[in-house]
């Protein structure tokens, strides 16, 4: 009897190790961590930041639809936006659209200087929601992807202060992060020609938001995005799309490898 119970109980822990292998990683081991799992189906909260040019989430789909299998069959990207929002914003949002679906990734977006601005109560305010926010998703069983800001054009040093803003709530929260803005600075860098700003000197271009859907098509799926689709119904040049693709890939493998 003994015997046979040590035996029960072996295979059991056997199976639940199996389990624990395969089972995708909800919470981060670290900001810069590669993600597993299919990754299919993601809400992205943000603002217009991320409204802009047909909203980030169509981008991606542009993406995804041209470098997955089966044309992306199953995969689902909802963007939900409120302008000039603060992350803390979409706390409700969250959990009422934690109702309607089993989101496998949620991605956050604070307002554009709001991890780093200068009035303490704004970033105690960030940081306060990520953490809330943050746990709400875990507990549905969702990943959390923190989506990196870039700088304002005027201010290019603003790069590492919401590159490592950033990493800091993510570690805090057990989120991944998604180095957009550090995807900006390498383009400015590599091809100054590609203008990824509107004419505000804040808000994206269209090469701006296909840039950042590069960044998150690479992060989501550990896959490079070169010789992905253009934008669908927009003028981009296949040149110009296809080095947004190989700065996005390089940035994300850079920055997981760092």
């Amino acid at each position: 009897m003994k015997k046979l119970l040590k035996t029960n109980l072996l295979a059991t822990a056997i199976a639940l190790g199996s389990f624990a292998v395969n089972a995708d990683t909800v919470i981060a081991p670290s900001p810069t961590a590669k993600m597993d799992g299919d990754n299919k189906v993601v809400a992205i909260y943000g603002n217009s930041y991320t409204h802009y040019n047909n909203n980030l989430n169509t981008r991606l789909r542009d993406l995804t639809r041209s470098l997955l299998p089966n044309n992306a069959k199953g995969y689902s990207y909802r963007g939900i936006t409120i302008s000039s929002g603060r992350l803390g914003w979409h706390e409700q949002n969250l959990r009422f659209q934690n109702t309607l679906k089993a989101w496998e990734v949620v991605v956050f977006q604070g307002n554009s200087m709001e991890p780093i601005t200068k009035k303490t109560s704004s970033r105690d305010y960030f940081e306060k929601s990520a953490k809330t926010m943050a746990k709400v998703a875990h507990d549905a069983g969702s990943k959390v992807v923190y989506f990196m800001t870039w700088a304002q054009q005027s201010r290019p040093e603003q790069t590492r202060a919401l590159a490592k803003a950033y990493q800091d709530i993510a570690k805090k929260t057990g989120g991944y992060v998604a180095p957009v803005g550090l995807a900006f600075e390498q383009s400015i860098k590599q091809y100054p020609e590609i203008n990824l700003y509107h004419s505000d000197g804040k808000h994206p271009s269209l090469e701006g938001t296909y840039l950042a859907a590069s960044v998150f098509f690479a992060t989501l799926y550990n896959q490079s995005p070169v010789g992905g689709a253009n934008p669908v119904d927009t003028e981009m040049s296949p040149e110009t799309a296809k080095k947004l693709q190989a700065v996005a890939w390089e940035t994300v493998q850079r920055f997981q490898n760092n």
